[in-house]
């Protein structure tokens, strides 16, 4: 999978009016990074800035001098796992899951001046030895004065490979060894000395993938926001290219040998949230928020009917509170903070009074309604609830 860098200082370096580069700017390149790969965040000095970037991307973040108090902070706010240097994650593991930990492993120029590369297998079994039980992941970068080749990066790896069986990254400067490192699969870590382009993305993105296998054509499983598989379809590069620039549901069609665009005639329109690539680059999977249904037999997925998600509920409250109908009880509670709480309160009783299995059911959901609609009036969303557990369930080993 296709990690891109964003560190702040870097593209506020490339340019020289500095005031354009604020938060939204920040946030709205994590979000095109997102479409192609994962976010590895640096230099962030907001928490702010941090939650809306992890609200529009997949974040890692690199945490320099870590301590508990600010990996809680961090998850909290959407992060999915912090990147720390290797000595500091014996320390952190003892407070912090080691789920949620990645160990940074740096080369070191001393080691790699060397032509034979003598000591360094050693070097990097003791290191990685020491750090895997207290991490699930291992990220190798090098010291940032020193350019290596790609002969080194498959001698290291091939080091690597006889020691170590934890997903690894590697840091991969202006795309340099991105089709070896796909080819060991190895995360390549992109980073560059400014902004991406969407174009250099597209371009990198389409650079990994495998067309050869079906004469030029990729199986494209299609998914929606909450999951759910809602068909199979197949693109070509075009068709692929035509999806990431439109940010739509574009395929190709076997059957028209064409490129055709998801509900361009019956209206069920995709718009594309992510696309990824599996571990062998030969087949596709699309995020989309689906309008209508997927399905050409009227059913939302082909492979069956809609599912019902809590998210669904919440996004009905949503609408009640912004958009009120007259005859609507969520839009009518909703509007005084007061007969909420009451609700609560009251249904909290109820649930905790219970008869039966059957009766607890009934007033656990009650109450996970009224929940529902002081986060949607607070607008507090599911995923900041999330995120709060996904914080909890690491902090502590």
């Amino acid at each position: 999978m296709l990690k891109f860098e964003l560190n702040i200082s870097k593209i506020k370096s490339s340019f020289e009016n500095q005031s354009k580069v604020d938060e939204n700017f920040i946030i709205n390149y994590a979000k095109s990074i997102n479409y192609f790969g994962s976010v590895v965040a640096n230099d962030i000095d907001s928490y702010n800035l941090l939650k809306g970037i992890c609200k529009v991307a997949e974040c890692n973040l690199m945490i320099n001098s870590p301590t508990v108090e600010t990996v809680r902070l961090v998850l909290q706010k959407g992060v999915k796992k912090i990147i720390i240097p290797e000595n500091k994650v014996e320390e952190i593991s003892k407070s912090i899951s080691k789920k949620i930990i990645i160990a940074r492993i740096t080369l070191r120029k001393t080691s790699l001046l060397n032509n034979n590369l003598t000591g360094l297998k050693t070097e990097l079994k003791k290191i990685v030895t020491k750090v895997v039980p207290y991490c699930s992941e291992l990220l190798i970068d090098y010291d940032p004065d020193f350019t290596i080749d790609e002969s080194i990066v498959a001698e290291v790896l091939n080091y690597i490979s006889d020691f170590n069986n934890y997903p690894l990254t590697f840091l991969d400067a202006n795309n340099t060894f991105t089709e070896l490192l796909e080819k060991k699969g190895v995360n390549p870590l992109i980073c560059s000395s400014g902004v991406f382009k969407n174009k250099e993305m597209l371009r990198i993105f389409k650079s990994t993938l495998d067309f050869q296998k079906l004469e030029g054509l990729i199986p494209t499983i299609v998914q929606d926001e909450h999951g759910q598989v809602l068909m199979l379809a197949f693109s070509s590069q075009e068709s692929l290219t035509q999806a990431l620039i439109q940010k739509k549901g574009v395929y190709y069609s076997r059957s028209r040998k064409s490129i055709w665009v998801k509900g361009e005639t019956s209206g069920n329109r995709q718009t594309l949230n992510t696309a990824r690539y599996d571990c062998d680059q030969d087949t596709l999977l699309f995020n989309v928020r689906q309008e209508g249904v997927a399905c050409h037999l009227q059913r939302y997925s082909c492979f069956g009917n809609k599912e019902f998600e809590l998210s669904d509920l919440y996004e009905i409250i949503q609408d009640r509170i912004l958009n009120p109908t007259a005859n609507s009880y969520t839009s009518k509670i909703s509007k005084d903070d007061q007969s909420i709480m009451e609700k609560i309160r009251e249904e909290s009783n109820e649930v905790i009074n219970y008869t039966n299995d059957e009766n607890l059911v009934w007033e656990i959901a009650d109450l996970l309604y009224f929940i529902m609609v002081l986060m949607a009036k607070k607008e507090i969303n599911l995923q900041d609830i999330l995120n709060e557990l996904w914080s909890r369930r690491n902090y502590g080993s």
